[in-house]
């Protein structure tokens, strides 16, 4: 079994002073979109290069930029010099390994986010919000689907996110982020509740691969779903100041879902860990009842084999062989000695195999 790689959120660069900015090896050329909006209008333009970008002034609208690929160094400078994208939050956008997290800059804040892309096997894509004024910056290192809805959202003139501030664009795009955990969790789920139902009904050492790797995926799960939680209180207390008074309530709301998607985790890996002790019980005693037949079957047998034994040693003087019928005598007697020990062990409920005692 292959082994993977796991991003542990440690710096991939040692060595290097702290803002030094690495475009990663075969990073995409960026593909950028603009969106400015507010209750009255919207204007959306797409593959938006730097030279353009770097005119963008505000105008009382709000400011969206989306930036998906890191393959050109000129434009992380770019928003260093014009939005003033501090250098440490760029340096953590490019290194792609960060944490969860929440980190304010004087009049900024820069938000780290991680989602869980729908495939077999969990798989995290970073997400990063940069939020100054009215203006929102998104970096993702490649094409993303996950704030597809959120922009077409943007274009119903009737949408809360089109009438509300920055501060509840920010809270819909975390939104999105902790939604990516449920449906991986509920699949997770289900294939756990199937195999324990399979490890009642027909024991097997077969399923034992599977549930393992499932309650390793929960761990790397519970490891994003944990510092996801924190960001999003962070956001409640340190990055309070940002948000509205109207917008609280969601980010509650929001808090409470991550907490869910915590305990979710916590409660399906449980069920992987009982699950696997379940397979292992029912195989032992699956193995123990085919260990008590047998010596139900021995415990017949000894006795015959002693007495048969008795009168096979072919000794002169043996008077029970010059009986008449002594042929027949020894078989009635091996019979009912038979008999007395199988109904003794039927008694002792040692002859039934898979049936409830």
């Amino acid at each position: 079994m292959a082994r993977r790689k796991h991003s542990h959120g440690l710096p991939s660069n040692p060595g290097l002073s702290p803002g030094t900015l690495t475009i990663p090896d075969g990073a995409p050329r960026p593909h950028v979109r603009v969106v400015r909006y507010d209750a009255a209008s919207i204007e959306a333009r797409d593959n938006v290069g730097v030279q353009e970008l770097a005119k963008l002034q505000e105008d009382g609208r709000i400011l969206w930029i989306d930036i998906e690929g890191y393959g050109d160094k000129a434009l992380f400078e770019m928003l260093e010099r014009v939005h003033r994208v501090p250098r440490l939050a760029l340096e953590d956008v490019l290194g792609n390994r960060s944490r969860p997290k929440l980190e304010l800059f004087g009049d900024c804040a820069f938000v780290t986010s991680r989602a869980l892309k729908r495939s077999d096997r969990p798989e995290f894509e970073q997400l990063s919000f940069f939020v100054r004024g009215r203006t929102v910056i998104t970096f993702a290192d490649e094409p993303l689907d996950l704030l597809a809805p959120l922009r077409k959202r943007l274009h119903a003139a009737d949408s809360l996110t089109r009438r509300s501030g920055v501060d509840f664009l920010v809270y819909r795009m975390l939104d999105c982020v902790v939604d990516t955990f449920v449906p991986c969790l509920e699949d997770v789920g289900t294939r756990l509740e199937d195999l324990e139902a399979q490890a009642i009904e027909r024991p097997s050492s077969k399923p034992l691969r599977t549930v393992y790797e499932l309650v390793r995926d929960l761990r790397q799960i519970a490891r994003v779903a944990l510092p996801t939680r924190e960001l999003v209180t962070a956001l409640g207390h340190e990055g309070r100041a940002l948000f509205a008074a109207e917008t609280l309530p969601f980010l509650a709301d929001l808090r409470d879902h991550a907490n869910g998607i915590v305990e979710m985790t916590a409660h399906y890996r449980d069920l992987g860990t009982d699950v696997r002790e379940l397979i292992h019980g029912a195989l032992n005693l699956k193995m123990n009842q085919v260990m008590r037949m047998l010596t139900a079957v021995t415990s017949v047998f000894i006795p015959l084999s002693f007495v048969t034994g008795l009168y096979g040693m072919n000794f002169e003087h043996m008077p029970e062989l010059k009986l008449p019928g002594g042929y027949f005598i020894v078989l009635g007697v091996l019979a009912l000695v038979a008999a007395f020990i199988l109904n003794w062990l039927r008694k002792q409920g040692w002859t039934r195999i898979g049936e409830d005692e």
